[in-house]
């Protein structure tokens, strides 16, 4: 946390966005942004419009690829090894309330706008739903 002292601002990208503003990024995403929350310094998303999830309006979930426990652990450590079981996700949740800003090419949105997004640039409604 004693870097984020020397940090002026956190910019990162996205894979995804929930219609909620939630932001689903690689790994460690999360952590970052609760530091820079935590240490007054302000964390932007970058991303394209085509990043928003327009299937979360009805609450579906965006899966988080799940890799194999052998890039963390060795085959043969792992073996022995009872009753353990090792997650290894690639993509991670970074709630919206840790979000500043997200900058798209149609401009710049807090995260609790990104309804707006979804509705006007991807052409998603409620309506479009049932």
């Amino acid at each position: 946390m004693s870097i984020m002292k020397k940090v002026d601002l956190v910019i990162v990208g996205a894979d995804s966005i929930a219609v909620n503003g939630t932001l689903v990024n690689k790994i460690g995403t999360s952590q970052l942004a609760l530091i820079a929350n935590e240490s007054r310094v302000n964390f932007i998303v970058a991303a394209e419009t085509y990043k928003f999830s327009p299937n979360t309006i009805l609450g579906q979930k965006i899966d988080i690829e799940e890799r194999s426990p052998y890039e963390v652990v060795d085959a043969e450590y792992l073996s022995t090894l009872e009753n353990v079981t090792i997650k290894n996700p690639a993509f991670d949740f970074t709630p919206a309330e840790y979000i500043d800003l997200i900058i798209t090419e149609a401009g710049a949105i807090p995260p609790q706008m990104a309804y707006v997004i979804i509705r006007d640039y991807l052409g998603w409604t409620l309506e479009d739903l049932d």
